[in-house]
């Protein structure tokens, strides 16, 4: 996430939160109220719209690998994901 069309994406259209869960010892409460199954790998997260409502939520563990996915997939999930004006 640290190309700049990325980082201009995420700054312009979401809030990001990093939660700390250690070594998958912390902060699972958090993990499990967004229906995120930390124990299929990390980076993991969910989207959520201004009402802090669920909007999607990684169950399959799909950013597991980000470090090997590709700029062009992570930048489309984003656009998929980012509030419609």
């Amino acid at each position: 996430m640290h190309k700049v069309g990325l980082a201009s994406l995420l700054e312009r259209n979401f809030v990001v939160v990093k939660i700390d869960v250690g070594r998958m010892d912390k902060n699972r409460d958090v993990a499990e109220l967004y229906h995120v199954p930390i124990k299929r790998g990390i980076p993991a997260l969910a989207v959520l719209d201004a009402g802090r409502h669920l909007l999607y939520a990684m169950d399959q563990g799909q950013f597991a690998d980000a470090r090997h996915m590709t700029y062009e997939s992570i930048k489309a999930f984003f656009e998929q994901w980012k509030p419609r004006n």
